[in-house]
Protein backbone atom coordinates (compact mmCIF):
# COMPACT_ATOMS: atom_id res chain seq x y z
CA UNK A 1 0.00 0.00 0.00
CA UNK A 2 2.72 2.51 0.93
CA UNK A 3 4.42 2.48 -2.47
CA UNK A 4 1.16 2.51 -4.40
CA UNK A 5 -0.31 5.29 -2.25
CA UNK A 6 2.90 7.30 -2.53
CA UNK A 7 2.94 6.79 -6.29
CA UNK A 8 -0.71 7.84 -6.58
CA UNK A 9 0.01 11.03 -4.65
CA UNK A 10 3.06 11.82 -6.79
CA UNK A 11 1.05 11.59 -10.03
CA UNK A 12 -1.85 13.50 -8.51
CA UNK A 13 -4.38 10.67 -8.37
CA UNK A 14 -7.03 11.17 -5.72
CA UNK A 15 -7.51 8.58 -3.01
CA UNK A 16 -10.82 6.86 -3.73
CA UNK A 17 -13.69 6.49 -1.26
CA UNK A 18 -13.75 3.26 0.76
CA UNK A 19 -9.95 2.90 0.40
CA UNK A 20 -9.42 1.96 4.04
CA UNK A 21 -5.86 2.56 5.24
CA UNK A 22 -4.97 4.41 2.02
CA UNK A 23 -7.18 7.24 3.35
CA UNK A 24 -4.47 7.94 5.97
CA UNK A 25 -3.22 10.48 3.43
CA UNK A 26 -0.82 12.40 5.67
CA UNK A 27 2.75 11.24 6.09
CA UNK A 28 5.27 12.19 8.82
CA UNK A 29 6.97 14.59 6.38
CA UNK A 30 3.67 16.47 5.96
CA UNK A 31 3.56 17.17 9.69
CA UNK A 32 7.20 18.30 9.62
CA UNK A 33 6.28 21.00 7.07
CA UNK A 34 4.18 22.65 9.82
CA UNK A 35 6.78 22.05 12.59
CA UNK A 36 5.14 18.98 14.14
CA UNK A 37 8.09 16.64 14.53
CA UNK A 38 6.75 13.67 16.50
CA UNK A 39 4.50 12.12 13.83
CA UNK A 40 5.33 8.58 12.77
CA UNK A 41 3.91 6.30 10.08
CA UNK A 42 0.20 5.97 10.93
CA UNK A 43 -1.44 2.96 12.45
CA UNK A 44 -4.84 2.54 10.80
CA UNK A 45 -8.05 1.21 12.32
CA UNK A 46 -10.31 0.56 9.31
CA UNK A 47 -14.07 0.23 9.76
CA UNK A 48 -17.32 0.39 7.75
CA UNK A 49 -16.02 -1.81 4.92
CA UNK A 50 -13.19 0.64 4.26
CA UNK A 51 -15.31 3.83 4.35
CA UNK A 52 -13.97 4.93 7.77
CA UNK A 53 -10.41 4.93 9.04
CA UNK A 54 -8.86 6.19 12.26
CA UNK A 55 -5.19 7.05 11.65
CA UNK A 56 -2.96 7.55 14.70
CA UNK A 57 0.42 9.17 14.03
CA UNK A 58 1.56 9.67 17.64
CA UNK A 59 0.31 8.50 21.04
CA UNK A 60 -2.91 6.56 21.52
CA UNK A 61 -5.25 9.20 20.07
CA UNK A 62 -5.64 12.92 19.52
CA UNK A 63 -7.67 13.16 22.73
CA UNK A 64 -4.77 11.78 24.78
CA UNK A 65 -2.17 14.22 23.46
CA UNK A 66 -1.28 12.38 20.27
CA UNK A 67 -1.91 13.05 16.59
CA UNK A 68 -4.97 11.55 14.91
CA UNK A 69 -6.75 11.82 11.57
CA UNK A 70 -10.23 10.31 11.24
CA UNK A 71 -11.59 10.01 7.69
CA UNK A 72 -15.15 9.12 6.66
CA UNK A 73 -15.35 8.70 2.88
CA UNK A 74 -18.08 8.48 2.02
CA UNK A 75 -19.72 9.68 5.21
CA UNK A 76 -23.09 8.39 4.03
CA UNK A 77 -24.89 8.03 0.73
CA UNK A 78 -25.54 11.75 0.18
CA UNK A 79 -24.63 15.24 1.41
CA UNK A 80 -27.37 15.17 4.07
CA UNK A 81 -25.83 12.03 5.60
CA UNK A 82 -22.38 13.62 5.46
CA UNK A 83 -23.70 16.75 7.21
CA UNK A 84 -24.95 14.51 10.03
CA UNK A 85 -21.54 12.82 10.28
CA UNK A 86 -19.94 16.28 10.36
CA UNK A 87 -22.26 17.32 13.22
CA UNK A 88 -21.52 14.08 15.11
CA UNK A 89 -17.76 14.58 14.71
CA UNK A 90 -18.07 18.10 16.08
CA UNK A 91 -20.23 16.95 19.00
CA UNK A 92 -17.64 14.28 19.88
CA UNK A 93 -14.76 16.73 19.46
CA UNK A 94 -14.18 17.47 23.14
CA UNK A 95 -15.53 20.99 23.38
CA UNK A 96 -17.03 23.90 21.55
CA UNK A 97 -15.80 24.41 18.01
CA UNK A 98 -15.81 27.59 15.94
CA UNK A 99 -16.51 27.95 12.22
CA UNK A 100 -13.45 28.51 10.08
CA UNK A 101 -12.85 28.93 6.37
CA UNK A 102 -10.95 26.27 4.44
CA UNK A 103 -10.60 26.70 0.66
CA UNK A 104 -12.45 23.91 -1.13
CA UNK A 105 -14.47 22.83 1.91
CA UNK A 106 -18.24 23.05 2.23
CA UNK A 107 -17.91 23.60 5.98
CA UNK A 108 -15.24 23.47 8.65
CA UNK A 109 -14.99 24.05 12.38
CA UNK A 110 -12.04 24.05 14.74
CA UNK A 111 -11.12 24.25 18.40
CA UNK A 112 -7.81 25.45 19.87
CA UNK A 113 -8.25 23.62 23.19
CA UNK A 114 -10.62 20.67 23.17
CA UNK A 115 -10.50 18.23 26.10
CA UNK A 116 -11.66 14.62 26.10
CA UNK A 117 -10.12 12.78 29.03
CA UNK A 118 -6.53 13.90 28.43
CA UNK A 119 -4.54 17.10 27.87
CA UNK A 120 -5.97 19.92 25.74
CA UNK A 121 -5.68 19.37 22.00
CA UNK A 122 -6.44 21.37 18.87
CA UNK A 123 -8.87 19.92 16.37
CA UNK A 124 -10.42 20.67 12.99
CA UNK A 125 -13.38 18.95 11.33
CA UNK A 126 -13.98 19.46 7.62
CA UNK A 127 -16.68 18.42 5.15
CA UNK A 128 -16.55 18.51 1.36
CA UNK A 129 -19.46 16.73 -0.27
CA UNK A 130 -19.61 13.28 1.31
CA UNK A 131 -16.01 13.43 2.60
CA UNK A 132 -15.68 14.26 6.31
CA UNK A 133 -12.45 14.26 8.31
CA UNK A 134 -11.23 15.35 11.72
CA UNK A 135 -7.60 16.06 12.57
CA UNK A 136 -6.33 16.46 16.14
CA UNK A 137 -2.89 17.65 17.25
CA UNK A 138 -1.48 18.78 20.61
CA UNK A 139 -2.65 22.29 21.54
CA UNK A 140 -0.17 25.07 20.75
CA UNK A 141 -0.19 28.77 19.93
CA UNK A 142 -0.08 28.31 16.14
CA UNK A 143 -2.44 25.30 15.98
CA UNK A 144 -5.02 26.98 13.74
CA UNK A 145 -2.38 27.73 11.11
CA UNK A 146 -1.00 24.17 11.36
CA UNK A 147 -4.45 22.57 11.14
CA UNK A 148 -5.48 24.79 8.21
CA UNK A 149 -2.38 23.89 6.19
CA UNK A 150 -2.80 20.19 6.91
CA UNK A 151 -6.54 20.31 6.10
CA UNK A 152 -5.77 21.88 2.72
CA UNK A 153 -3.23 19.13 2.08
CA UNK A 154 -5.78 16.44 3.01
CA UNK A 155 -8.39 17.96 0.69
CA UNK A 156 -5.87 18.04 -2.15
CA UNK A 157 -5.39 14.28 -1.82
CA UNK A 158 -9.08 13.35 -2.12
Amino acid sequence: MGFVMGLAMMVGAAVAPKSGAAMCVLQPADFQTVSITNAAKPSANVQDAGASVYCVYAGKSGATGGIELDVFNPAGTNAADAKETFKTSIAEGGGPMKPTSIAGADEAQWSPNAVSGGPPFASITVRRGTLVFSLSIPARANAQEQLTKLALLILSRF
